[in-house]
């Protein structure tokens, strides 16, 4: 079975927005930034269940790697 790296799956993250708020952010396939360019840190747990928000910027690039993936 393949791995998630060799299906180039992204993942979510939940880091902070511009303003500090927790927020999910989609990671590069290589998982070491995120599509709007924000450098992944560790995760703080308490963040994750903290927020149902996503980044919109990854989320329409995310969608745009989708669309040309067809």
């Amino acid at each position: 079975m393949p791995t998630r790296r060799e299906l180039e799956m992204h993942e979510m993250w939940c880091g902070a927005d511009t303003s500090g708020e927790p927020v999910w952010h989609v990671l590069t396939t290589d998982r070491t930034t995120t599509l709007c360019g924000v450098e992944r840190e560790d995760e703080d747990s308490r963040r994750r269940h903290a927020t149902d928000r996503h980044c919109f910027p990854c989320m329409k690039s995310f969608q745009a790697v989708m669309e040309a993936s067809r």
